[in-house]
């Protein structure tokens, strides 16, 4: 089992540094991409917790930490089993890092979460809303049965192979069963009006139809790019920027 997860791991690292190396090609020929040095006069304190997506492995995630660091916050950047456990207890285990988080700083946490890390930051501010200063998604599918058909093909793939044994993949059972039927429900349930939530989308995300990632209860912004250029787009660093700085609202008072 132990080899298993390990040979997972460095196949997705390396994985993750091809695509970060296409994205930097991609940069340079065009002139767009990432800019962490772009912080459009918009700065930060605090800590902030930044979850990976599906399949997501730490180099992916360093573009965003570095800007985020530049802004003035203090990252702590979580990969948890590369987004592919079950939901529950991923949001079981990020909740346990997000309270620790916040008692060692004296204060709420923000977070950010891309892709599948979106769903589980949700998850988690929803049951300790407490710990959460705000939270800003970026290609979150909150509506998974909306997914694109490849990656449709994908996710409940992915879940299959996880029923039949392979550790460290979420199974069917995450994904109509019991076992995480509260973390399905959390991507749907009112969030504390208190709290800002904004949802980062974009109409040329190929994984997640943009429909998916908007939300009722958040300020929906749109920004260009594909999926994973939400992670590294100056475009999309500036969205997460101006979030993060949303002041916070007072609790609503019943009348």
């Amino acid at each position: 089992m132990g080899a298993w997860n390990d040979l997972l791991e460095t196949g997705l690292q390396q994985a993750a540094r091809a695509v970060l190396g296409l994205e930097s090609c991609r940069t340079a020929l065009t002139g767009r991409g990432a800019r962490t040095d772009d912080h459009g006069g918009v700065r930060g304190r605090g800590p902030v917790v930044l979850l990976g997506g599906l399949g997501e492995t730490a180099p992916l995630l360093v573009p965003m930490t570095r800007h985020l660091e530049e802004l003035g916050y203090r990252v702590t950047p979580l990969t948890v089993g590369a987004g592919l456990d079950c939901g529950a207890r991923t949001a079981d285990e990020v909740a346990g890092r997000v309270a620790r988080i916040a008692d060692e700083a004296g204060e709420p946490v923000r977070l950010v979460g891309h892709s599948r890390g979106g769903m589980i930051a949700r998850a988690v501010g929803r049951r300790s809303p407490q710990q959460v200063a705000a939270l800003v998604t970026l290609g979150s599918p909150f509506d998974p049965g909306g997914l694109r058909l490849p990656m449709m093909g994908l996710f409940w793939g992915l879940a299959a192979v996880g029923t039949l044994g392979i550790p460290g993949l979420y199974g069917l059972g995450c994904l109509v069963g019991e076992c995480c039927l509260e973390f399905r429900d959390a991507q749907r349930a009112p969030w504390p009006p208190d709290i800002p939530f904004t949802s980062i989308y974009s109409r040329r995300d190929l994984a997640v139809p943009w429909r998916s990632s908007t939300d009722p209860f958040a300020l929906n912004i749109e920004v260009g790019g594909s999926h994973l250029a939400m992670m590294t787009s100056t475009t999309a660093h500036q969205a997460v920027a101006e979030a993060l700085a949303r002041p916070v609202q007072p609790a609503a008072v019943a009348a």
